[in-house]
């Protein structure tokens, strides 16, 4: 649970006492949506008796969560570093799945008009904003409230991995928003949104997205280490060097490529997504047609990022000419 400040030793006595009435309260009358509706499940005393999500407890992070090493993780897959009134543990699972199908676990991601580790719209970032200030004012005070306050204007995906965190319980409210990650807004499937129905994430072999691996500078040499073949960065690494190499393009266009192959994906080159118009193949979702044009079987295709780039690239350079002006068809249309 979130944790209260601390008071002094006179006001610990009325405190406990107005925290157990709160306490039976909350579990008699869960909290309402913040569109005023009630949640779909029932409270967690009167939850069937479902099986239990393998979900390890999440952690505390103090009276100042938002400070912690934690929030400040910005990258990958953690358990959720909000443990408040919207938080049950019966829907982890599916969280970790909104955020694997969201952005592959990057709480930066800002490459549309939907941003961050869920995709909030900007509008819905404000409503988020606006609900959450309730309970952080009752459980942190002033310095929740300021902290909050130093939110507000700042784009979603600048928010540390505990106010996202935050955003996405208290819009969620335990079931009540779920329609904000439905298939709806154009995605092939849907998290199963009902308690303790979704196991196993993140995943490696569901929708485009897998764990990432972290990279960066080795600390001890402060030299960057080569990237495994067949990871992202690698897979990054060696289309930057083709594009600039075969055609010229510098890093705006890289950039563009970068943006738009992470959203095909996730810059890995064994996904085949089995759309109903599909399949479609490896690091830029192209399909058996125009691969087969360019002279490679599926197999020989699907083992070789090299020859993914290579396809890719002409297809982005037959269909529109440059990385940038595929990204920005791929962001009016959500493909390319």
């Amino acid at each position: 649970m979130l944790k209260r400040q601390k008071t002094s030793r006179q006001a610990l006595a009325a405190i406990a006492a107005a925290a157990m009435v709160g306490t039976f309260v909350a579990l008699a009358a869960p909290p309402a949506s913040a569109t005023g509706s009630q949640p779909v499940t029932a409270s967690r005393d009167d939850a069937p008796n479902e099986r239990a999500p393998r979900v390890p407890n999440a952690p505390d992070l103090g009276d100042a969560p938002w400070t912690s090493p934690e929030a400040r993780d910005m990258v990958g897959y953690r358990l959720s570093t909000y443990t408040g009134k919207y938080y049950d543990k019966r829907f982890e699972q599916y969280r970790l799945c909104v955020v694997q199908r969201e952005s592959g676990g990057r709480y930066g991601e800002s490459s549309s008009a939907h941003i961050g580790a869920y995709q909030f719209s900007y509008s819905l970032a404000g409503q988020a904003l606006r609900s959450m200030r309730p309970e952080i004012s009752a459980v942190f005070g002033r310095s929740g409230l300021a902290a909050l306050d130093r939110l507000d204007g700042k784009p979603m995906y600048t928010w540390n991995r505990f106010w996202q965190d935050t955003a996405f319980w208290t819009i969620f409210n335990g079931g009540a928003g779920w329609s904000h990650w439905s298939s709806q807004w154009g995605a092939s499937w849907n998290c199963d949104h009902s308690p303790n129905a979704e196991s196993g994430w993140p995943s490696p072999n569901r929708y485009h997205y897998a764990p990432l691996e972290r990279s960066g500078k080795d600390r001890s040499s402060g030299a960057t280490p080569a990237a495994a073949f067949g990871t992202p960065e690698y897979n990054q690494r060696l289309a930057r060097t083709y594009i600039r190499d075969r055609h010229g393009w510098r890093f705006p266009e890289f950039r563009a490529l970068k943006d738009m192959w992470w959203r095909e994906s996730n810059w890995r080159h064994t996904v085949i997504n089995n759309h109903p118009n599909g399949p479609w193949y490896g690091l830029g979702q192209v399909n058996g047609g125009f691969i087969a044009s360019r002279g490679y079987t599926i197999k020989e295709y699907m083992r070789s990022p090299q020859a993914q780039i290579k396809v890719g690239v002409a297809y982005i350079k037959q269909r529109y000419g440059s990385p940038l002006k595929a990204w920005s068809f791929w962001q009016s249309n959500g493909w390319y």
